[in-house]
Parts: C-alpha cells; structure tokens; sequence
C-alpha cells in the first residue's frame, strides 16, 4: 500500500461509532485481550498438568485399558494445547494490516474467539476416549461390579464446561452483532 491509499483509508474509516467511541472501543479490545491471555495461562498449565500427571500413569500402570487411556488422555491434553494456541490465542496485528479500521480488527478477534469457543468440544474429544478407556481398564476383571456413576465426577464437568464456552461463543456473537450495528450505521 503506498501513502495515498493509507490516507484514504485512515480518512474513510469511522471516527467514532455511535454511542461507542474509540476509546471504549480500545478498553473492550483491551480488557478482552488480558481476558484471552490470562485464560491462555490458566488453561495451558492445566494441559501440562494433566499431561504430566496421566503420562506418569501411563509409565507406572499394569493395565493396558488404563496405560492406553492414560497416554491418550496426555495426548489429549497436548492436542487441547495446540487448538488452544492456534485457534484460540489473540493474534496481533500485523504491519500490513495496521491500515484496518480498529474496529475490523476487533471484529475478526471476537470471530476467532468465538469460532474457537464453539469447537471445544472436538479439542475434548481425545482426552474423554481416553478417560473412557482408563475407567474400563479400573473395571476389569469385574465390570458388573465398577461403580459407574463415578464416572459422572468427570463427565458433568466437562459437561458444565462445554456448555459454558456454547454460552460464552452466545455473548462474544451479541458483541460481533452489535459492532456490525454500529459500523453499518
């Protein structure tokens, strides 16, 4: 892009949005950054943790339903860590683009957000197969006889949480709709 078509762009776009200035803009975008990092934090120590933990099991454990489901579930954990950095970490903003309205690029940030809040439950996948198959290495020789319903102290979690991003992607869209309103306008 050469100098006159960055003036011309930097002069088209929106000063202001209705009832959402600038600045506010920056705080949202601002405050939604610190949010997806410390998230980004919180969440990779979990995977490393889980992974360390069942790949310990893994090495340590008889059973090959439980050594199975426990290196998958620190599979699981790395695969979980990577949708987690490539999908759903904030990108920023290359040179090239710094000429986007600040808005497009807030826009494009809540998309990728949400898109990634939506897919979680295809990142879980791996670790549930896995901690599938070490619950039906604990039941054997006798599965009649394993209590099931423990089970659920791992499934209605994970349950809870896939409804909670499902929730979360909901309120990232309200925040896109509402930046399309005002950029229309």
């Amino acid at each position: 892009m050469n100098d006159d078509e960055l003036k011309m762009l930097w002069q088209t776009q929106p000063a202001t949005l209705e009832n959402y200035s600038f600045d506010k803009l920056q705080r949202d975008a601002n405050t939604f950054r610190r949010m997806i990092v410390r998230r980004q934090i919180q969440e990779s120590i979990a995977a490393l943790l889980v992974a360390s933990i069942f790949g310990f099991y893994a090495w340590l454990l008889d059973d090959v339903f439980m050594r199975l489901g426990c290196g998958l579930v620190a599979i699981g954990s790395f695969f979980i860590l990577y949708h987690l950095h490539s999908r759903a970490s904030m990108r920023e903003l290359a040179p090239e683009r710094m000429a986007l309205p600040f808005a497009s690029y807030f826009r494009e940030e809540l998309l990728r957000q949400r898109n990634a809040l939506r897919s979680v439950w295809l990142w879980l996948t791996p670790t549930m197969l896995g901690l599938s198959l070490f619950f039906w290495g604990m039941a054997q020789p006798k599965p009649a006889e394993f209590p099931w319903w423990i089970m659920s102290v791992i499934y209605v979690p994970v349950l809870v949480v896939i409804g909670m991003n499902f929730v979360a992607a909901r309120k990232i869209q309200r925040k896109i709709n509402q930046l399309d309103q005002l950029t229309e306008s």
